[in-house]
């Protein structure tokens, strides 16, 4: 009975992987939207960690968008408050500020 049951398993599970197709790629928000490079966005949460003194494990790159002209904004999160900042390609930090 067990065999029986294996069996029956295994010609399912190859039927199974028989019949998939390939699932169309889907766009997701990631691939139609530039970010700024890790390397910047991570410069400007040790900068705002060292500026408002909140430990490293507490502050993280939430989100970024390019703003051209080689300038990047970063979204931050200190201990829970949103923070901005600004950095370009030369990892120069224009802004960096709580927000709200």
């Amino acid at each position: 009975m067990r065999i029986a049951v294996i069996a029956a398993a295994a010609a399912l599970l190859a039927a199974c992987q028989g019949q998939q197709a390939a699932a169309p790629p889907t766009a997701t928000v990631r691939a139609t939207t530039a970010t700024a490079p890790a390397d910047l966005q991570l410069i400007c949460a040790s900068k705002a960690a060292e500026q408002y003194n909140v430990s490293s494990e507490q502050t993280l790159p939430t989100g970024s968008s390019v703003l051209g002209g080689g300038q990047y904004e970063v979204q931050l999160t200190l201990a829970g408050a949103p923070a901005r900042c600004v950095i370009d390609d030369n990892a120069e930090i224009s802004t960096l500020a709580l927000v709200g």
